[in-house]
Protein backbone atom coordinates (compact mmCIF):
# COMPACT_ATOMS: atom_id res chain seq x y z
CA UNK A 1 0.00 0.00 0.00
CA UNK A 2 1.25 3.30 -0.99
CA UNK A 3 0.86 6.79 0.15
CA UNK A 4 -1.25 7.65 -2.65
CA UNK A 5 -3.58 4.53 -1.70
CA UNK A 6 -3.73 6.00 2.11
CA UNK A 7 -4.43 9.43 1.15
CA UNK A 8 -7.14 8.36 -1.41
CA UNK A 9 -8.76 5.95 1.28
CA UNK A 10 -8.68 9.05 3.98
CA UNK A 11 -10.24 11.36 1.65
CA UNK A 12 -12.81 8.95 -0.07
CA UNK A 13 -16.62 8.79 0.49
CA UNK A 14 -17.04 5.50 2.13
CA UNK A 15 -14.79 6.69 4.94
CA UNK A 16 -16.67 10.12 5.18
CA UNK A 17 -20.07 8.23 5.41
CA UNK A 18 -19.04 5.46 8.28
CA UNK A 19 -17.94 7.89 10.31
CA UNK A 20 -20.63 10.35 9.63
CA UNK A 21 -22.48 8.70 13.46
CA UNK A 22 -19.70 9.36 14.91
CA UNK A 23 -19.45 13.09 13.90
CA UNK A 24 -22.75 13.66 14.90
CA UNK A 25 -22.39 11.61 18.39
CA UNK A 26 -19.51 13.64 19.25
CA UNK A 27 -21.14 16.98 18.66
CA UNK A 28 -24.23 16.13 20.12
CA UNK A 29 -22.03 14.95 23.39
CA UNK A 30 -20.32 18.71 23.44
CA UNK A 31 -23.16 20.23 22.71
CA UNK A 32 -24.66 18.42 25.91
CA UNK A 33 -21.86 19.01 28.32
CA UNK A 34 -21.42 23.00 27.26
CA UNK A 35 -25.20 23.33 27.91
CA UNK A 36 -24.64 21.69 31.49
CA UNK A 37 -21.92 23.68 32.22
CA UNK A 38 -23.97 27.01 31.19
CA UNK A 39 -26.96 25.50 33.38
CA UNK A 40 -25.12 24.71 36.13
CA UNK A 41 -23.37 28.20 36.21
CA UNK A 42 -26.57 30.06 35.38
CA UNK A 43 -28.23 27.51 38.05
CA UNK A 44 -25.40 28.45 40.84
CA UNK A 45 -25.71 32.01 40.54
CA UNK A 46 -21.91 33.08 40.72
CA UNK A 47 -21.83 33.43 36.83
CA UNK A 48 -24.48 36.32 36.64
CA UNK A 49 -23.18 38.01 39.54
CA UNK A 50 -19.57 37.78 38.82
CA UNK A 51 -20.58 39.35 35.00
CA UNK A 52 -22.61 42.04 37.48
CA UNK A 53 -19.20 42.76 39.16
CA UNK A 54 -17.12 42.75 36.35
CA UNK A 55 -19.05 45.53 34.20
CA UNK A 56 -19.43 47.19 37.22
CA UNK A 57 -15.40 46.84 37.92
CA UNK A 58 -14.50 47.75 34.33
CA UNK A 59 -17.22 50.89 34.21
CA UNK A 60 -15.77 52.24 37.86
CA UNK A 61 -12.08 51.39 36.29
CA UNK A 62 -11.46 49.50 40.10
CA UNK A 63 -10.76 45.74 40.56
CA UNK A 64 -12.18 43.63 42.77
CA UNK A 65 -9.86 42.84 45.51
CA UNK A 66 -11.52 40.89 48.25
CA UNK A 67 -10.11 42.71 51.36
CA UNK A 68 -7.46 40.76 53.62
CA UNK A 69 -10.07 40.56 56.73
CA UNK A 70 -11.71 37.85 54.65
CA UNK A 71 -9.25 36.09 54.16
CA UNK A 72 -7.87 36.28 57.52
CA UNK A 73 -11.42 35.46 58.90
CA UNK A 74 -11.92 32.52 56.36
CA UNK A 75 -8.32 31.00 58.21
CA UNK A 76 -9.59 31.75 61.88
CA UNK A 77 -12.66 29.88 60.63
CA UNK A 78 -10.91 27.18 60.15
CA UNK A 79 -8.33 27.33 62.79
CA UNK A 80 -11.58 27.52 64.87
CA UNK A 81 -12.67 24.15 62.94
CA UNK A 82 -9.83 22.65 64.07
CA UNK A 83 -9.86 23.24 67.58
CA UNK A 84 -13.80 21.98 67.30
CA UNK A 85 -14.77 25.51 68.54
CA UNK A 86 -18.26 24.92 66.00
CA UNK A 87 -20.50 27.01 67.58
CA UNK A 88 -18.22 30.15 67.21
CA UNK A 89 -17.41 28.68 63.74
CA UNK A 90 -20.88 28.58 62.84
CA UNK A 91 -21.74 32.13 63.76
CA UNK A 92 -18.22 33.86 62.04
CA UNK A 93 -19.06 31.72 59.06
CA UNK A 94 -22.59 33.26 59.01
CA UNK A 95 -21.27 37.21 59.04
CA UNK A 96 -18.74 36.36 57.39
CA UNK A 97 -20.66 34.73 54.05
CA UNK A 98 -23.39 37.62 55.18
CA UNK A 99 -20.51 40.37 54.56
CA UNK A 100 -19.32 38.95 51.17
CA UNK A 101 -22.50 38.71 49.91
CA UNK A 102 -23.57 41.95 51.11
CA UNK A 103 -20.06 43.33 48.75
CA UNK A 104 -21.83 41.20 46.25
CA UNK A 105 -24.88 44.15 45.69
CA UNK A 106 -27.12 41.82 47.65
CA UNK A 107 -29.38 44.56 49.82
CA UNK A 108 -30.96 41.90 52.19
CA UNK A 109 -30.76 42.10 56.05
CA UNK A 110 -29.62 38.66 56.88
CA UNK A 111 -28.45 36.02 55.38
CA UNK A 112 -31.29 33.85 55.58
CA UNK A 113 -33.43 36.68 53.64
CA UNK A 114 -30.13 36.41 50.97
CA UNK A 115 -30.81 32.98 50.75
CA UNK A 116 -34.48 33.72 48.82
CA UNK A 117 -33.00 35.20 45.93
CA UNK A 118 -31.71 32.77 43.06
CA UNK A 119 -28.83 34.31 41.82
CA UNK A 120 -27.39 33.51 45.49
CA UNK A 121 -24.56 31.21 45.11
CA UNK A 122 -24.76 27.95 47.06
CA UNK A 123 -28.51 29.14 48.22
CA UNK A 124 -29.09 25.71 50.29
CA UNK A 125 -26.10 25.64 51.91
CA UNK A 126 -26.42 28.87 53.00
CA UNK A 127 -29.75 28.42 54.14
CA UNK A 128 -28.97 25.83 55.84
CA UNK A 129 -25.96 27.79 57.77
CA UNK A 130 -28.50 30.57 58.69
CA UNK A 131 -30.77 28.38 60.14
CA UNK A 132 -28.43 26.52 62.36
CA UNK A 133 -27.01 29.72 63.06
CA UNK A 134 -30.38 31.15 64.07
CA UNK A 135 -31.02 27.94 66.26
CA UNK A 136 -27.67 28.72 67.81
CA UNK A 137 -28.34 32.16 68.83
CA UNK A 138 -32.39 31.32 70.29
CA UNK A 139 -30.82 27.85 72.58
CA UNK A 140 -27.14 28.48 73.64
CA UNK A 141 -27.02 24.65 74.52
CA UNK A 142 -27.91 23.50 70.64
CA UNK A 143 -25.20 21.61 68.85
CA UNK A 144 -25.68 21.10 65.54
CA UNK A 145 -24.74 17.59 63.72
CA UNK A 146 -21.14 17.79 62.94
CA UNK A 147 -21.49 15.13 59.48
CA UNK A 148 -23.86 17.87 58.77
CA UNK A 149 -21.18 20.49 59.28
CA UNK A 150 -18.73 18.54 57.72
CA UNK A 151 -20.73 18.42 53.91
CA UNK A 152 -21.64 22.60 54.61
CA UNK A 153 -18.10 23.62 54.95
CA UNK A 154 -16.82 21.49 52.12
CA UNK A 155 -19.21 23.81 49.82
CA UNK A 156 -18.11 27.07 51.30
CA UNK A 157 -14.89 26.44 51.03
CA UNK A 158 -15.32 25.65 47.06
CA UNK A 159 -17.82 29.39 47.26
CA UNK A 160 -14.66 31.24 49.14
CA UNK A 161 -12.59 30.11 46.35
CA UNK A 162 -15.02 31.17 43.72
CA UNK A 163 -15.96 34.39 45.66
CA UNK A 164 -11.76 35.13 45.03
CA UNK A 165 -11.82 35.39 49.28
CA UNK A 166 -8.83 32.37 49.38
CA UNK A 167 -7.19 30.42 46.83
CA UNK A 168 -6.93 26.65 46.48
CA UNK A 169 -2.83 27.37 46.92
CA UNK A 170 -3.96 28.53 50.65
CA UNK A 171 -5.77 25.85 51.62
CA UNK A 172 -3.53 22.98 50.80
Amino acid sequence: MTINDITQFLESSTLSEFLLPFKIAAITASLLFIYFIAFYNIKDGTLINDSKRRIKDFLSFQRYIPPKSFTNRSKEISALLDDKNYRKAVLETEVLFFEILKRYGHTEKTLLEMTNDENTPNRDSLRRLAEIAEQMKKDHSYVPDLDELDKLYSTFEDSLIKFGVITEEIED
